[in-house]
């Protein structure tokens, strides 16, 4: 059976809580999808000073505007700024003018602005660090996709989602048994790709 997004939802904060019970200030980034896109769960990371990388999950909002999907603000001709740099001191975001500025008749006019700085306690969920859209938040969200790729290859080729067992020892056991197996299968492969591509050099 597969958990709702509210029952996962409920689960994440207990779970962040033991995390950083067990292991303070050890991790320093969160990675979750868009089911936990809930403000509670951003209070909590930035109680324990986490980044947060979730993809936002537009429910029955309306628009917000003067900002685009990412949250860049937007100068009059809806061009959006771009993202410059975070000031972990602040807890700033700070954007600069659009590159469409430099040919716009309306550069010097008085409503175009040069930069914004928007402090992230405006608004946890929207203004994140690393700021939504920037290479930095999808270098790190696809550490994410590849984690569920291969969760997705355990549960299928490993038979991870068929565990029938009556004590959760015993399915710790295969659990352990699996990943175990997965894991030496992948440093087979590494190494013996490695000696090919030694043996190719030389030769």
């Amino acid at each position: 059976m597969v958990a709702s997004k509210s029952a996962l939802y409920h689960a994440a904060i207990p779970l962040l809580k033991k995390v950083e019970n067990q292991f303070p200030e050890h991790f320093t980034t969160a990675i979750f999808d868009a089911g936990y896109d809930y403000e509670p769960i951003y209070r909590q990371l930035h109680k324990y000073q986490m980044r947060a990388v979730i993809p936002y999950n537009v429910r029955n909002e309306g628009e917000y505007l003067g900002f685009d999907e990412n949250f860049r603000p937007t100068c009059v001709r809806e061009h959006s700024y771009r993202y410059d740099s975070f000031d972990e001191k602040n807890r700033t975001l700070k954007f600069t003018r659009p590159k469409e500025c430099a040919t716009c008749p309306l550069r010097d006019d008085s409503l175009c602005q040069k930069g914004f700085k928007i402090k992230c306690d405006t608004d946890l969920r929207k203004f994140t660090y690393p700021a939504r859209g920037s290479e930095l938040w999808k270098q790190l969200y696809k550490e994410r996709t590849a984690v569920e790729r291969v969760n997705a290859y355990l549960k299928q080729y490993f038979q991870l989602n068929n565990i029938r067992h009556r004590t959760g020892r015993k399915a710790k056991l295969h659990f352990n048994l699996v990943t175990f197996i997965y894991n030496a299968c992948k440093l087979a492969v590494y190494r013996l790709n490695a000696l090919l591509q030694v043996q190719t050099q030389a030769a």
